[in-house]
């Protein structure tokens, strides 16, 4: 009997990470970069336009031309990025959920014992958290080994392990506020509706939109679990482009500014990283992690919004008193003397809701921060 115990574990526990494994083998192999998408480079014996024709006509001229390679290829590695991005945030998603669903029973027998709630939640997101990123470690793994890609491997490691961040973030919080028979459809249907629809690339959470107005930009930012990894991905490659391919610059182009309208980054091919800017046109290889710090936060946010959630919700399950008669009887008695303010649930909860509110509060500033000496430049293409 123990054996077959830790064969059924050993089959449990190896199942997703195959499942994940085969999705990401299958999708970079079919969908990934391929060195076809990088079209050979036309060289700088075109570049002589720019010298005779003002922004705009060289704009026309030049875009068809110099930068083909650089924009097909740079539109494959966001494609590719949307996809697997897109799977492996479902997968991880769907396996963080079990923690809460399976053991729900468990956990109401353990709140009725006055077992601690908040050690309960704090030990599942820790588990939960790092089985998801060791299974985005190895899909960053084989992905990287696959692509062949021209960034660094910390681009692909901290992009997969930041996307199981949020998507472990966020299903920890449904699988609480959700009803069990429904929080498979539930995070499904949230993984893949918001994540695809704010990623960057599609309408109405199109980069463009996303860095003209804030609100959206904060309402992606913390919803869409590829609202980083697409951009991420995306610029971190397109950093790697020769200089002056359409993305990147050197230090000694001093008339960039003036000719920048003749760029596809400037004429909205991909608008991405338009706050910041002075990072992302300098070429190098070794990533772009800007948004590294909005994603590990928003995340810490998210689950800050689960361990309230899950001191609410059920309650009558845990066998705690609804919120209200809580609230009465603590005021109650804190007024008569018989319990001290600072073991009150009314202060807790005070405390809770201040420091979910800082946590917000910083999610959207890491979120909304720009570098304002490179972002000033292009302020007028952003608003044309």
């Amino acid at each position: 009997m123990p054996v077959l115990y830790s064969l059924q574990f050993m089959m449990k526990m190896t199942i997703f990470p195959s499942v994940l494994m085969i999705a990401i083998f299958l999708m970079t192999l079919l969908g990934g970069n391929q060195p076809k998408n990088w079209v050979g480079n036309p060289g700088s014996d075109l570049l002589w336009i720019k010298f005779i024709a003002g922004p705009g006509d060289a704009s026309a001229m030049l875009n068809p031309l110099v930068f083909r390679y650089a924009i097909g290829g740079l539109g494959s590695v966001i494609t590719y990025s949307m996809m697997v991005g897109l799977v492996l945030c479902v997968l991880i998603g769907l396996n963080a959920t079990k923690i809460i669903t399976e053991k729900r029973l468990e956990f109401y027998r353990e709140a009725q014992s006055n077992a601690n709630t908040t050690a309960y939640y704090v030990a599942a997101t820790v588990t939960t958290t790092i089985e998801q990123g060791f299974s985005a470690f190895v899909g960053s793994v084989l992905a990287y080994l696959i692509l062949n890609p021209s960034a660094s491997f910390v681009v692909y490691l901290w992009n997969f392990f930041m996307l199981s961040w949020l998507s472990v973030s966020w299903a920890l919080l449904l699988s609480i506020i959700v009803p069990p028979k429904s929080v498979s459809t539930v995070v499904s249907f949230f993984m893949a509706f918001f994540g695809l629809l704010f990623c960057g690339q599609t309408q109405p959470g199109h980069f463009k939109a996303l860095y003209s107005n804030p609100t959206l930009a904060v309402f992606a930012g913390i919803v869409s679990p590829l609202r980083f990894f697409v951009e991420g991905i995306g610029v971190s490659e397109a950093r790697c482009l020769p200089q002056q391919s359409g993305y990147t610059v050197a230090d000694e182009a001093f008339n960039y500014p003036e000719y920048e309208q003749s760029y596809p980054y400037a004429f909205d091919r991909t608008f991405m990283a338009r706050t910041d800017a002075g990072t992302a046109i300098v070429q190098s290889c070794s990533g772009w992690f800007w948004w590294v710090p909005a994603s590990l936060v928003v995340g810490i946010t998210i689950r800050i919004a689960g361990a309230v959630a899950i001191h609410l919700s059920d309650r009558p399950k845990q066998g705690k008193k609804t919120i209200r008669t809580e609230i009465v009887d603590d005021f109650n008695k804190c007024r008569s003397g018989e319990k001290s303010i600072f073991q009150s649930f009314i202060l807790i909860g005070i405390l809770g809701f201040l420091v979910f509110s800082g946590f917000f509060a910083l999610s959207c500033w890491l979120i909304l921060r720009e570098n304002p000496e490179e972002f000033s430049r292009f302020v007028m293409a952003a608003t044309e």
